[in-house]
């Protein structure tokens, strides 16, 4: 049963993608800061930042844009199955940069994936304080 997006949906997928973009630009930034101490520290917050941005992208794409949630029970499945395969992403992606990546400073790229683990939850707060007020 295909279901045709409402206002909400295409509200949602704004706030998200506005909150996928001002990650990616706090990535950007803190790599540039990180430059000033080498170019290991600034690519490892850049790898920090791809890994918690691609998988959790993979999640919105599969949640906000799948049209095929017939039904409640469809769209909670969905949600597990999205969590599932982006914490598959996420084992695979930490373990490629940890096996393939020499050198790396594993400081820098945990404080890239928390702080940015942080900020998503900031953003979503403050995304959705604005919606309940509207």
């Amino acid at each position: 049963m295909n279901l045709k997006p409402g206002k909400h949906t295409q509200a949602t997928r704004q706030r998200v993608i506005r909150i996928f973009l001002i990650q990616a630009l706090v990535v950007v930034v803190m790599a540039v800061i990180a430059l000033l101490l080498g170019v290991t520290q600034a690519y490892s917050v850049l790898l920090g930042g791809l890994l918690y941005l691609l998988p959790n992208a993979y999640f919105a794409k599969r949640l906000l844009f799948s049209r095929q949630h017939g039904s409640a029970n469809r769209a909670l499945a969905e949600m597990y199955i999205g969590q599932i395969w982006k914490m598959a992403i996420s084992i695979v992606a930490f373990s490629a940069v940890f096996i393939m990546v020499r050198p790396l400073s594993p400081f820098s790229l945990f404080f890239a994936f928390i702080l940015l683990q942080v900020s998503g939850w900031y953003l979503q707060m403050k995304a959705n304080y604005r919606f309940l007020k509207l």
